[in-house]
């Protein structure tokens, strides 16, 4: 996610949760989770009657660093999966499992089924990104 797409693919998105794929840098991303997130979007694509729609975006905390902060006070404990409600009451809810596709699932089903308890985002707006998207390649 950078500033170029991150308002496009999910943060000024009516009804659209971000799934966000937090890692340290361009270097820790693993194929394996990319796979798993994949298979996961590919999934709820196809359930459109459950009403919330997602968006599944990768952010480099090395790049992105006050943003990642929303989620982590530390880099030590990245990579980790948060999603995050950028409506009008600003919110997020860390994906507690690991990175597997049945897990990751599991955290989206709570959330549609109500069960998932949020964190408010203590700051009106969310703070801005700052990479462009030349800048990744």
């Amino acid at each position: 996610m950078t500033k170029d797409s991150g308002n496009d693919i999910c943060l000024k998105k009516d009804g659209t949760l971000c799934v966000v794929y937090v890692i340290k840098d361009s270097t820790d991303s693993s194929d394996a989770v990319i796979e798993a997130l994949d298979q996961v979007k590919s999934a709820f694509m196809s359930k459109i009657e459950r009403g919330i729609s997602f968006s599944f975006v990768r952010l480099d905390a090395s790049r992105e660093p006050q943003f990642a902060s929303l989620f982590t006070d530390n880099s030590s404990s990245l990579p980790m999966i948060a999603v995050v409600n950028p409506g009008k009451r600003k919110r997020y809810l860390k994906h507690e499992g690991g990175f597997s596709v049945s897990e990751i699932t599991n955290t989206l089903d709570k959330i549609l089924g109500g069960d998932a308890k949020f964190k408010a985002i203590k700051d009106i707006e969310l703070p801005s990104l700052v990479s462009n998207y030349e800048q990744y390649i």
